[in-house]
């Protein structure tokens, strides 16, 4: 009589086990995230308001609790005057985007979903304008610096080197 599980055949043995192809190397948040991100993307995609532009979602970033996914997004040309009405017309949305969220993700409990102007899409458009208008300054002093040698070489010797004074 065979003794039962000394052929490897149990269900103690992990090595009889093999990944499916579903089954991911990151934790589910991020699978989540990625998920949500594409989700709420479509959504935005099929909506056409004028207070959004051209808005991109450039993430969304679920607590782990699964209660609360905050959504970020960017709006192309952002000057940041319209920060209030493009918040208000999302907000309008919101449940439509959380009804979407509940029919295409499979999950018990549907986050609530808040949005957020993605913070490091702004803070890359204010770098952005600060090397500008430091690249702009370069450039200026580049001009004068230019100009001050065309002065300096017109030959007769006035001004070629501090303290050379001619009497």
């Amino acid at each position: 009589m065979a003794r039962r599980g000394s052929s490897g055949k149990g269900r103690g043995n992990k090595s009889s086990r093999s990944r499916t192809p579903t089954q991911r190397h990151y934790p589910r948040t991020a699978r989540l995230n990625a998920l949500l991100t594409e989700i709420v993307a479509d959504y935005f995609e099929l909506v056409e308001e004028p207070e959004f532009g051209f808005l991109t979602v450039t993430g969304v970033d679920v607590d782990s609790d699964l209660n609360v996914a905050q959504v970020f997004f960017s709006i192309f040309d952002d000057t940041g005057e319209d920060d209030d009405e493009v918040l208000d017309a999302l907000a309008d949305h919101r449940s439509r985007v959380q009804r979407a969220i509940a029919s295409q993700a499979k999950l018990r409990k549907t986050p609530e979903v808040v949005f957020q102007f993605d913070p490091a899409v702004r803070a890359g458009a204010r770098i952005d304008s600060i090397l500008a208008t430091i690249d702009d300054g370069a450039e200026q002093d580049g001009a004068d610096q230019d100009e001050a040698e065309q002065d300096g070489a017109d030959g007769d010797g006035a001004g070629d080197t501090p303290g050379s004074e001619q009497t």
